[in-house]
């Protein structure tokens, strides 16, 4: 998905990354709340664009997807694409947004990393057999 940004999203995207790379958790917005997903943070883009991204140390981000926030197109929803990776429910209360950097912050374990990308690969055949 970030291959296919472009303009104000593809500069608000390389501004995130070069902010990551300088300042770390920093520079990563806030935590997801909700089982399964209480290690995950966000960045706002621009518009409804979101990074997603997780740390596999303190140091390390790993960018996890990069799309749009649909609250009433869960199909096309960033968020809804990671909870079907995850195999979690969508938090049922209205989320919180703690910082990245808090006592529950980072960093994701490298077993909860690799299932998250297991549930990418997965999510991604059965959309492209529909």
């Amino acid at each position: 998905m970030a291959r296919n940004t472009r303009g104000n999203v593809r500069e608000s995207l390389r501004a995130a990354i070069e902010a990551l790379e300088r300042s770390g958790c920093e520079a990563a917005g806030y935590r997801l709340t909700g089982a399964g997903v209480e290690h995950f943070c966000v960045v706002h883009l621009w518009g409804r664009w979101r990074l997603l991204l997780g740390f596999s140390d303190p140091t390390v981000a790993v960018i996890i997807d990069v799309g749009e926030h649909h609250d009433h197109e869960p199909a096309r929803d960033v968020y809804q694409r990671l909870y079907e990776a995850l195999a979690v429910d969508p938090p049922a209360e209205p989320r919180d947004k703690p910082p990245c950097c808090d006592d529950m912050g980072p960093p994701v374990d490298g077993a909860h990393l690799e299932e998250m990308e297991d549930g990418y690969r997965a999510l991604t055949r059965r959309r492209r057999r529909r």
